[in-house]
């Protein structure tokens, strides 16, 4: 009896490393990751209504018109639904303007961010839902 709590405890124990150990590899995998991704944006001619290019300033205008409705009529359902609708309308552009580039690296580089990446991930979920 004594035995299999002993495997119990080295099994918690075990657990325990191998979960940060994976936790490490994964962090240090995306960190490495996301040093190598360049970030850009472009906010010219982001939405196209009927062929014509809207700007990014005129996403705001959906959010400025429902904000002064809900100041007005408070009660009305209306100006809450354009307000929402127009934070999804920004909040969708700005992701709509960005732009990813990743930096000249080495295969050497690349294959060891994500062998860490993907091996802290498998570490992790070994540990998070592995059977009892």
């Amino acid at each position: 009896m004594k035995r299999s709590e002993n495997n119990q405890e080295d099994h918690g124990k075990n657990s325990a490393l191998t979960f940060f150990i994976g936790l490490v590899m994964l962090v240090a995998g995306l960190f490495w990751l996301t040093q190598i991704v360049e970030v850009s944006t472009s906010w010219f001619n982001l939405w196209r209504v009927g062929g014509v290019p809207i700007g990014g300033g005129l996403t705001l205008v959906p959010l400025i018109v429902g904000i002064v409705w809900l100041f007005f009529n408070p009660k009305s359902i209306w100006p809450k639904i354009i307000t929402v609708l127009g934070g999804v309308i920004l909040i969708a552009s700005i992701i709509m303007s960005l732009n990813f580039h990743v930096q000249r690296t080495s295969l050497f580089v690349f294959i060891i961010i994500f062998v860490m990446v993907a091996g802290g991930s498998g570490l992790l979920l070994r540990t998070l839902f592995r059977r009892k």
